[in-house]
């Protein structure tokens, strides 16, 4: 008996293997490796952009890889990114692609919502990122730098800086979106913020693609940190809704507690929670591993470095000696060593959609046409597509001046950061001042010094430098 089961189950995952793999003649290149179902999965999670690498110099600028059971086609270059970024939500659809979000972001909110509700609370957030909130995110950043890096760092010592950045982040961000009412709800544990969207980070890895909802512990403790973010936000909206001070508050949560869709309803209180944790979700995790690359890169290279500290003395005294908005934004080099940072070290190095119906991609320089059939996840590499010699000159090295230069922008969705097309980052502006001010905090207070570029670690769909990026730190001498 147990011999018969054994082989149907074989037989059945060597038919699920041949059905799965006929496609269309002029589908992309096909690659599966030779274990049914798996596909090269194993070997992309050790060393996904090696892989995708390998599988560009194969086969071109469209193939397929076959993981899990699923179909992924890879759009690597501007030419054929341009077919994903130009398509419409009835062609590819990004909800389709990222329901594993859902365990993170809540039910009703952004994917797992229609599309014309989900169009309308982006747009909640969009114009919640007005120039005014910027203007009024700086110093409240800077405000709380100064008194992270007092409190917690000191004059001199030792820090794992990865760890710190994404503490700071994280509180920088929260105040930014819900002013002193989280410091009210948390009291003075401030780092029990960062700790519960770490756990939801880590809850967010390859397999969960697939699988967001098996019984592994790592899920069973994002969705405890979910439970407690959510009751958090929810603590706070309720306090405001309780006061009526919604009209004397002028954050980002009154903004958002005030949005009305078309039909004149608002968020409901689990729809508004959720949505702020996408948002602080979105930026959090990506500024605080941007921050820690720049830093690192920066002072690895020298040369770079004495460029933004000269500016940054320059902006500094044309604005009194104070961080701004205004002296922020006049830091073009540090901006520029974060867009570089970003070319070569992108957090999100996939970005997702479903082929809702097939797709025709037609290579310029060969003119072979390539159908991608609907079903399949289409997806383009920011880690393996801004890492293209075709694209860039010596793209694996650090020259921030590529930036001045106008190398990014010679070719339409050649640099795809923030992504692109509709679907590109809303809060593009905000993650900037953010990173700019917090090392404007840091160059004017602090010498540093920073070990060599850390490995970058994969287990994450958000990948960021291998833990811990060990920093030594001086307190500068006040100017005389």
């Amino acid at each position: 008996m147990l011999v018969q089961v054994f082989t149907g189950v074989v037989v059945l995952l060597v038919a699920y293997f041949f059905f799965s793999n006929k496609r269309p003649a002029n589908s992309p290149p096909f690659y599966g490796s030779v274990i049914p179902f798996f596909g090269c999965f194993i070997e992309f999670g050790k060393s996904p952009m090696g892989t995708l690498r390998w599988a560009y110099d194969k086969y071109g600028d469209c193939f397929t890889l076959k993981m899990l059971g699923q179909n992924m086609t890879y759009m690597i270059g501007p030419d054929a990114q341009a077919v994903f970024f130009k398509a419409s939500d009835e062609e590819l659809s990004p909800k389709e692609a990222y329901k594993f979000m859902i365990p993170v972001f809540g039910q009703g909110v952004v994917y797992d919502s229609p599309t014309e509700v989900m169009y309308e609370q982006l747009r909640f957030v969009r114009s919640s990122l007005t120039l005014g909130q910027l203007k009024k995110a700086v110093p409240i950043i800077a405000e709380e730098s100064k008194g992270y890096f007092a409190r917690v760092w000191g004059d001199e010592g030792s820090v794992d800086i990865l760890d710190h950045l994404n503490k700071l982040t994280i509180l920088t961000a929260s105040r930014c979106l819900m002013g002193n009412s989280i410091r009210k709800f948390l009291g003075e544990d401030n780092d029990r913020i960062a700790y519960l969207y770490h756990e939801l980070e880590k809850g967010i890895n390859p397999l969960s693609f697939f699988f967001p909802r098996l019984p592994l512990p790592g899920f069973k403790r994002r969705d405890e940190a979910r439970g407690e973010v959510a009751d958090l936000f929810k603590r706070i909206i309720q306090d405001r809704r309780k006061e009526g001070t919604d009209s004397e508050h002028e954050d980002i949560m009154s903004i958002l507690m005030q949005s009305e869709y078309k039909d004149g309803s608002r968020l409901e209180d689990e729809q508004l929670a959720g949505l702020m944790i996408a948002l602080l979700f979105a930026g959090q995790h990506t500024s605080s591993i941007t921050a820690t690359w720049t830093g690192t890169l920066m002072h690895n290279h020298k040369q770079y470095l004495t460029e933004v500290l000269d500016e940054l003395h320059k902006s500094m005294e044309a604005n009194n000696g104070q961080i701004t908005f205004d002296s922020v934004k006049t830091q073009t080099k540090l901006e520029n060593c974060i867009r570089e940072t970003l070319r070569m070290f992108p957090p999100l190095i996939i970005l997702m959609r479903k082929a809702l119906v097939d797709m025709v991609y037609v290579n310029p320089t060969t003119k072979k046409e390539m159908v991608i059939p609907a079903g399949d996840i289409m997806c383009v590499s920011p880690g393996a597509a801004m890492r293209l010699d075709n694209t860039y000159k010596n793209p694996d090295k650090y020259d921030p001046h590529r930036i001045e230069r106008g190398e990014h922008n010679e070719k339409q969705f050649a640099y795809i950061s923030f992504g692109g097309g509709r679907h590109g980052c809303p809060g593009e502006n905000f993650g900037m001042l953010q990173i700019k001010t917090i090392w404007s905090i840091l160059l004017s207070t602090y010498e540093l010094d920073f070990g060599p570029v850390p490995p970058i670690d994969y287990t994450s769909l958000v990948a960021g430098p291998k833990a811990p990026v060990m920093v030594r730190y001086k307190r500068k001498q006040p100017a005389h």
